[in-house]
């Protein structure tokens, strides 16, 4: 597996850093636990290779990620849209672990 590429995507004046590990099959939104990053999903983007496409944001406020004044569920949620929008993708799974999680859901 090659190298993660790292993508800025501006939102409302603030940068949310995401980690796209590649691949050409199913997209799969890989959202990390609290205190957590994005390089969290290393391991499962190798594992699951070339048949999906790992897209992990570091959110808001963690990672590489500014921070931003809200730390609402629906923030995050709409930082989950605009790394999907960002990446062009309209049909995706979507795992999350602790924090990650609860966004997913």
């Amino acid at each position: 597996m090659e190298e993660p590429t790292r993508h800025n995507v501006s939102i409302g004046g603030r940068l949310l850093s995401c980690l796209d590990f590649g691949g050409h099959g199913q997209p799969l939104l890989a959202l990390h636990g609290h205190f957590g990053e994005g390089s969290t999903f290393t391991r499962l983007a190798r594992e699951l290779g070339p048949d999906w496409r790992v897209i992990a944001p570091d959110q808001r406020g963690q990672g590489e990620s500014e921070r931003a004044e809200d730390f609402s569920r629906d923030g995050y949620v709409s930082d989950a849209a605009a790394v999907l929008d960002h990446f062009g993708v309209t049909d995706t799974v979507v795992l999350g672990h602790s924090l990650g999680g609860v966004n997913a859901y």
